[in-house]
């Protein structure tokens, strides 16, 4: 855990490129980052509708599409901007330490 509270991913920025999203964990929790226009989100792993693996899913510029149901989520906000989903999903930003590793505070997500 970083100074600020905040966990380290267990990944850094040369493991993802722009545009790609990948599953990870932190704080003993299973997580997706994605890297988008250059910045970092990290979101809970399941989708709120039927609970599918977003890390299954696709990017679709600043939001995540579930593979399962076709659901679309609004990585600035969670806010699910298409059905079948009608809940939010947890989306917090990220950093990259002085270390080289993604770090966020996960401490909002769902286990």
């Amino acid at each position: 855990m970083t100074a600020s509270g905040e966990h380290n991913v267990d990944l850094g920025p040369a493991d993802l490129a722009d545009g790609e999203l990948r599953e990870a964990t932190a704080g003993g929790l299973s997580l997706v980052v994605a890297r988008v226009e250059g910045r970092y989100v990290v979101f809970e792993t399941w989708c709120s509708h039927e609970e599918c693996p977003l890390s299954d899913g696709w990017l679709e510029g600043e939001a995540i599409r579930c593979a399962c149901h076709g659901a679309l989520f609004s990585l600035t906000d969670g806010v699910a901007l298409e059905g079948p989903a009608l809940d939010p999903i947890v989306v917090v930003g990220a950093s990259v330490t002085a270390d080289g590793r993604v770090a966020a505070d996960v401490s909002t997500l769902h286990a």
